[in-house]
């Protein structure tokens, strides 16, 4: 069992897509940010971290997403899950959410078709995600959810502002929300004051060290159906090493 993974183009096979590196200063500044918190992680035997680089999640690329996880958690996986798609992670986020729902109500307050929803289920079924309850759905217990923490990061050089948006995107699937930059002096208020509202987190490189000027906000997870995603990329890559 590894205690680290770093994930980038080798595990297209099982559904994980990447953008292509752009080498330059600012990759740069990515690669030294990693080695510091893979220096600075301390793994235990339940608690093990994923490093994804440029994955797509939300029609975006986050620079990097740094993923904790109990790999005890992945011990009775079932292989249904592997085919899983974004359908069955919304309508699994959605019985989640709301403790127990049947098909009807799935299809009325997501939208989703009859057919669509009822295949859904079955799938879910199957991979054991979920179990009926007096005509309803619901999570089949907490540990399908392995994943402790999702904490994205969004590296800019020199600049701030044009990172702000990606930082509040990541928002809508990691637990915290990092930017990163080589900006450590002189940064204005109003604009540590900006990212604090939005609950976004800063790092900054200086002088060959990084340093934490604020805190990220904490949402428990899942924070969505995008989550999800994280949580079974990492059982297939388990299965499969």
């Amino acid at each position: 069992m590894y205690d680290m993974i770093e994930i980038y183009d080798e595990y297209k096979e099982l559904g994980i897509k990447t953008r292509k590196i752009t080498q330059g200063q600012e990759f740069n500044l990515v690669k030294e940010f990693i080695e510091y918190r893979k220096n600075e992680f301390k793994p235990t035997h339940t608690n093990k971290l994923a490093i994804f680089i440029e994955p797509h999640i939300n029609n975006s690329y986050p620079d990097i997403v740094f993923v904790e996880y109990n790999p005890h958690s992945f011990e009775n996986w079932n292989d249904s899950r592997s085919i899983l798609s974004t359908i069955d992670f919304k309508i699994l986020y959605y019985i989640f959410v709301t403790k127990r729902i049947d098909a009807n109500g799935i299809v009325s307050q997501l939208g989703v078709t009859w057919k669509d929803t009822m295949l859904s289920i079955e799938r879910l079924y199957d991979a054991k995600l979920i179990s009926r309850k007096r005509n309803n759905w619901c999570i089949r217990n907490k540990n399908i959810f392995s994943v402790k923490k999702i904490e994205a990061v969004e590296a800019k050089i020199n600049k701030l502002d044009n990172v702000f948006q990606q930082a509040l995107i990541n928002k809508n699937f990691a637990s915290e929300s990092y930017v990163l930059s080589n900006i450590s002096k002189g940064i204005k208020e109003s604009k540590m004051d900006r990212f604090g509202k939005f609950g976004i987190g800063l790092y900054s490189y200086n002088n060959n060290r990084f340093e934490r000027l604020a805190k990220s906000s904490k949402a428990s997870i899942p924070v969505s159906y995008s989550s999800i995603y994280f949580n079974e990329w990492i059982g297939r890559i388990l299965m499969m090493n």
